[in-house]
């Protein structure tokens, strides 16, 4: 079998549906190292996968003779396409030795191929499956809104992911790693059924990052019990769901707060960050005091006797409110980041309770909500 390609184009396929490799997954079953190559008329597939997703990418090729399948080493193809400066190249496998050419403007790479018999099968969706069609740029934003609330402890897998909502007027994503929770609600879409999954947070970041800001039309999703299929122009990416149940996150988001400040997220994030670098290492707190229309920030380390103040101006209601509150820079820093508003309001009580954080300003039908656990003030 042999076909001919431009060398860019097959390679941002082969770099996009590798980033779904791990080396846990190859350590178990090698030939996941691979990416699968199966030609059928002028359609070129690419397959790569892990223990538990898989992703399938399709492009045009010029077909040249044959058809048939064949895997490569993802290193050996992608180290090599890399090396070239945009071109056609032609890609010649013998179906009985699997002796592989791959032919470009002043030279060519030998390689032997291996088998697809062995490469796992495509995961298919079984039994009741529900499907809804949505824009990429909705799921993408949703996604890039909430995975950074997810956490990184493996101990608890259900909360590393990003759980899928769906209800009769709505979409709702969340993600928490219990110190800080995202919530975003799409009342654009309508997926006109009530059920619920979560999805992986590497599956979500690779959405978000990789795939979907390639995609301009509609996707489709589709799940089951056990999986996850999203469907796009050039990509087709399957996914096994995260086992177990989201907590009622709905519980844990304050209902009201007697304090709301309204300030420009940006002046916030920034003085938070340069006051920040003060900060004990340990507990990463900073200090939030309201007043006086201003929000006086500061952070110290009494082990290297080093401190940090800075004040910005602030709205609040009421206007004679004082808080005094604190939290981990670091948590602040990443739910203000995945914000674009100019303005946020924070709601605030106590240290016993939530601070929660809105965008003063959405796109039409969005809801967003971010709630962070305050850090305990030593002597109060």
């Amino acid at each position: 079998m042999k076909f001919v390609v431009s060398s860019g184009e097959l390679m941002q396929h082969l770099q996009t549906v590798a980033k779904i490799i791990s080396t846990k997954s190859v350590s178990v079953v090698p030939v996941l190292g691979n990416i699968l190559f199966e030609l059928e008329g002028n359609q070129l597939k690419l397959s790569a996968a892990d223990l538990s997703s898989r992703i399938t990418s399709t492009l045009e090729v010029s077909n040249e003779g044959g058809a048939g399948s064949f895997t490569v080493p993802e290193r050996i193809i992608l180290e090599s396409i890399k090396e070239l400066p945009d071109q056609p190249v032609s890609l010649e496998v013998s179906p009985e030795s699997l002796e592989a050419t791959l032919t470009y403007s002043n030279g060519h790479y030998n390689f032997v191929a291996t088998s697809s018999d062995t490469y796992p099968q495509a995961i298919s969706l079984e039994g009741s499956t529900h499907s809804l069609s949505l824009s990429a740029r909705a799921l993408q934003t949703g996604l890039e809104r909430t995975i950074i609330a997810a956490s990184s402890d493996e101990r608890r897998p259900i909360m590393t992911g990003v759980n899928f909502d769906f209800l009769e007027d709505k979409l709702v994503l969340v993600a928490s790693d219990g110190r800080i929770l995202v919530k975003y609600t799409d009342h654009n879409v309508n997926p006109g059924f009530t059920a619920s999954f979560c999805m992986p947070g590497k599956i979500s970041q690779l959405l978000s990052r990789s795939l979907l800001p390639k995609e301009n039309a509609d996707i489709t999703l589709s799940y089951d019990d056990k999986y996850v299929c999203i469907q796009m122009e050039r990509f087709t990416l399957t996914a096994k769901l995260l086992d177990g149940r989201f907590p009622n996150y709905n519980s844990v988001i304050p209902s009201s707060s007697p304090y709301a400040v309204v300030v420009d997220r940006e002046s916030l994030l920034y003085a938070a960050k340069r006051v920040s670098i003060f900060s004990n290492k340990a507990s990463n707190l900073i200090l939030l005091e309201v007043g006086e229309e201003q929000i006086r920030i500061t952070a110290n380390d009494l082990d290297f006797s080093v401190a940090a103040e800075e004040s910005i101006p602030c709205q609040c209601l009421p206007a004679d409110a004082r808080i005094r509150i604190g939290f981990d820079f670091n948590m602040l820093q990443q739910l203000l980041s995945g914000l674009s508003s100019e303005q946020i309001t924070l709601d605030l009580a106590d240290q016993t309770r939530a601070g929660v954080i809105t965008p003063s300003e959405t796109e039409e039908g969005i809801e967003i909500c971010s709630l962070i656990i305050p850090l305990k003030l030593v002597g109060e």
